[in-house]
């Protein structure tokens, strides 16, 4: 499980361990005190008859950290004597690609895979599996959470549903946080965990400030919006894209996409026309689409009328696409073919 043991560093800092390169004999010790005891507080011990094996990325955050770690069957245990190491009480949310065996405090619960559920810090817990597992956990200090849940709530053992839309929302966000190679600036990782503790609050079922969508906190609002981007960019070279497609997609209205895009500044049309514009853009200079006409382009790049699109790019980059293609074209000996 995650835990940034109640400090807060400078700025956001990513770990990463593997036993790959071990001895087998060493796999064991070194991943119990490197990681487990100190990067992560808890105890692990391999499934009787397996052979250990586990690589797990930690990223600490002010006020957060997220950890990802791939193992083989085990049993991990947060232990009264982990528990006493850490100097604040931590809310962690954990799930995996397997079933997980959870316990802690008296009860049981066989979490499916693809679930998710809530474990006190200060209480001690066990999480088993049988297979080999991916296990993702998220971890935020109490104090900082439980301002946002209603009536000061106890989450331990509380279930998220795979199907829960927030827990997608929030789980994508701590992926685009992992994707990311450079560490974040102190202010950048403050707000980032800021995000990742408004989903946590949402997903308890926890109200935000106000009753609207457009009310929801910011940590809701921007995973919500970082996957309507993302969703654009999956369908940009469709032509039928359209903000009423995607709004049915994600179960929210058309209104409300186009005021989280209004907060950036832009809107539904102008967005998708950058990214199309963009995409043609990088086409047109690639020495392997030399070949290519631009009107082939232009429809590859979700344009469905190449008038239209000559237009607008010339808006955007000052120049037509022909001759934004003979300049590398050119340089590269390489004739282009034949134009709009």
């Amino acid at each position: 499980m995650a835990n940034s043991n109640g400090t807060e560093p400078a700025s956001s800092a990513s770990l990463f361990l593997s036993t790959s390169a071990l001895p087998a004999r060493d796999r064991l010790p070194v991943w119990r005190e490197v990681f487990g005891q100190t990067m992560v507080r808890l105890d692990i011990e391999p499934v009787k008859g397996t052979s250990f094996h586990a690589e797990g990325e930690l990223r600490v955050l002010p006020g957060a950290a997220l950890a990802a770690v791939t193992a083989t069957p085990f049993r991990v245990s947060r232990t009264p004597r982990l528990i006493a190491g850490d100097m604040a009480d931590m809310i962690f949310l954990v799930t995996a690609d397997t079933p997980l065996h959870v316990a802690q405090n008296g009860r049981e619960h066989l979490l499916d895979a693809g679930d998710a559920i809530f474990l006190r810090g200060n209480e001690p817990s066990v999480i088993q599996s049988r297979e080999r597992a991916k296990v993702t956990n998220i971890s935020v200090p109490l104090d900082e959470l439980a301002p946002l849940l209603a009536n000061g709530r106890d989450l331990s053992m509380t279930v998220a549903h795979r199907q829960d839309e927030t827990l997608g929302l929030l789980l994508g966000y701590m992926r685009l946080l992992q994707s990311r190679p450079m560490p974040l600036s102190d202010e950048l990782g403050r707000l980032t965990a800021r995000h990742i503790r408004d989903l946590m609050a949402a997903l308890t079922g926890s109200p935000p400030d106000h009753a609207s969508p457009v009310g929801e906190r910011g940590g809701v609002r921007a995973a919500r919006l970082r996957a309507i981007k993302d969703d654009i960019g999956r369908h940009l070279c469709e032509p039928g894209l359209s903000i009423d497609t995607l709004a049915t997609r994600h179960g929210i209205s058309p209104r409300y996409i186009r005021k989280l895009l209004h907060e950036e500044e832009t809107t539904f049309s102008d967005f998708v026309l950058g990214l199309r514009l963009e995409r043609s853009r990088r086409l047109l200079l690639r020495p392997d689409q030399a070949l290519r006409t631009i009107a082939s382009i232009a429809y590859a790049s979700g344009f469905g009328d190449l008038s239209y699109f000559n237009r607008a790019f010339r808006r955007r980059f000052g120049i037509t696409p022909s001759v934004m293609r003979a300049r590398p074209a050119e340089e590269a000996g390489v004739t282009p073919r034949g134009a709009a």
